[in-house]
Order: structure tokens, then sequence, then C-alpha cells
């Protein structure tokens, strides 16, 4: 594989993305990810409404608009955009997408598109190159066999496509889902690891630490505000935590990201 197979244009996580995309996109591909929020998008006339933990595509033909749904004031935003004849393979092959799908239900799908983005904003190397080219291959391969498995072990059972989207919201709350849905607290988070193999509070702390470290990459919220935005009563509990999980605290973090 060589650079001309794959050329990476740009890749970027927003946490609160309010952009208005509307255009052609000539030349180039995208593969877009909505983690929390909802989307409104059109290719041409035809729409899609998104909801959380919604992935699609823009390629060139259509004219692809989108942007926060009616209701919305902005969605988790992550994408790549990238060129090359590898793509005609991935779209010959079956691995491109051409309708919104949901991502899989895989404690660690998030962490994956985030490890993505990063090796593709460092891929200075062919060597790097090659790491961000697998990294997203990677990718459409989980989604490709996610397409072709029955919808019930697409998206786990009934109950597990909802809460994973409740989860995205900071009030969250385990105990209280649990009760609204007629189930244990203890059968929840059984349940929860036999389908995910991740337990329950493991899941919830490690996507809330990718929120917060995405919030403090990419803006210059308080550390206060993103502790309370994430759920935390306490910052100094949010420092501590978030140090014991990263190895830094969130000041350090966002001065290393800078």
């Amino acid at each position: 594989m060589s650079f001309t197979d794959l050329r990476f244009l740009h890749s970027r996580s927003t946490p609160c993305c309010t952009a208005r995309v509307d255009k052609h996109f000539v030349g180039y591909h995208t593969l877009q990810f909505a983690e929390t929020g909802s989307v409104e998008l059109f290719y041409d006339n035809t729409r899609h409404l998104l909801g959380p933990g919604t992935l699609w595509t823009a390629f060139p033909g259509p004219r692809i608009r989108f942007h926060a749904a009616p209701g919305h004031r902005c969605w988790n935003h992550r994408y790549a955009a990238f060129t090359g004849p590898r793509v005609a393979e991935w779209i010959a092959s079956g691995l491109w997408f051409a309708v919104p799908q949901p991502f899989p239900v895989s404690p660690h799908f998030v962490a994956r598109f985030d490890a993505l983005i990063e090796t593709i904003n460092h891929a200075d190397s062919r060597f790097s190159h090659a790491r961000a080219v697998n990294a997203l291959e990677c990718i459409l391969l989980e989604l490709a066999e996610n397409r072709a498995r029955p919808s019930a072990e697409r998206y786990g059972p009934g109950w597990l496509a909802p809460l994973l989207q409740e989860m995205s919201h900071p009030a969250f709350r385990p105990d209280n889902w649990a009760k609204a849905n007629g189930m244990a607290l203890a059968t929840l988070r059984r349940h929860f690891k036999a389908e995910t193999g991740v337990p329950l509070h493991e899941y919830t702390l490690q996507r809330r630490l990718a929120d917060a470290r995405a919030l403090l990459a990419d803006t210059d919220t308080p550390i206060k505000v993103i502790a309370e935005t994430l759920g935390y009563k306490d910052v100094y509990f949010f420092t501590r935590q978030f140090r014991q999980a990263v190895g830094i605290p969130p000041a350090a973090f966002r001065k290393s990201r800078q």
C-alpha cells in the first residue's frame, strides 16, 4: 500500500457541533458519526432523521445536507475525510455504505473512532499512515459485519439500544433506568455485561471520560462546567477520577493538547 492508495484530508471530533453542511462532495468521501444528539440528513431530496449513535457517509454525486435536527442545538460529531482508489475497492467489496446505520453494540467502538482521528492527525510517516488506513478499514469491516447479522444480533436485545442512547445523557442513572423498565439493578448489570462484555459502571465511566477528553481538547469550557455537564456534582471528584483513568489531571491534559 502506498500513500496514493488513500490520502487523508482532515478529521475532527467536536463535542457540540452546530455546523450546517450543504454541498456536493467533489472528489472525496467522509465517514461521519453522531454519538449523541440528533441530525437531519438529506441525500438530494431523501431525508433521514438520525438518532444518537448513528453513522453516515458523504460521497460524490448527490447534494448532501446535514445539521442538528429540529429541536436540537448540536450533536457530538466525529468524522474523517479521505480520497484515493482504495475507496473504490471498499465500494466494490461492500465495505462502503450509503444508508445511515446505528453503530455496533460494542463498548470500544467510540474509543476506536477516537483513536482513528488521533492516528490520522499524526499520520506523518508511511508507517503511521498505514496504521490510520488500517484503523479506518477495521471500522468499515466491523460495520459491514454488523449489517450482515440479524437485527437482534446487530443491536442486542430490545432493551439495549434504548439504554445505550439514554447513557449518552449526563443525567443518566442506571438505577432509575432499571426501575422504569421493570428490571432490578443487579439484573441490568448482569445482562449488560453478558451482552457487551464490559461491566455497566466501567462502560459508563469510559463514555464520560471520552466526552471529557473531547471537551478539554476542543473547547475552552471551564473544567468545573465540563464536570457539571457530564453529571458530576463535585469537580474535585471528577478531577480525581480523570487523573486515575488518564494519568494526568484535566488541566494538564488540556495543556498537552494545545
